[in-house]
């Protein structure tokens, strides 16, 4: 275990993780990397990125800042409940899609 002593996570690795799997939503969507393959697999790509966004956001909240973390959770399960979006940057993004057009 000697080789993980020093090697701790930080805050700024938890924003750079959360920024990683908006941009891959995002991309994902605009480009339709997914679109050839079944609903059940959207699906699960949908849900492994949202419980890893979950995951973050939780060490975040019990590691660190614990308002901020725990407000990023919140804005998390909104975001999927009201536009089955992953990400609270993604759900701005589809939302700000969908109200200004795809242009």
């Amino acid at each position: 275990m000697a080789v993980f002593k020093g090697a701790r996570v930080k805050s700024i690795h938890l924003i750079i993780a959360v920024l990683a799997l908006s941009l891959f939503g995002i991309i994902a969507g605009d480009l339709g990397l997914f679109s050839r393959l079944s609903l059940e697999t959207h699906r699960v790509i949908g849900l492994t990125e949202f419980g890893a966004n979950m995951a973050i956001a939780i060490y975040g909240a019990v590691a660190f800042h614990r308002i901020a973390w725990s407000a990023y959770l919140v804005l998390s399960v909104v975001g999927l409940v009201l536009v089955s979006a992953s990400t609270p940057i993604t759900a701005v993004w589809l939302v700000s899609k969908v109200l200004y057009g795809a242009a």
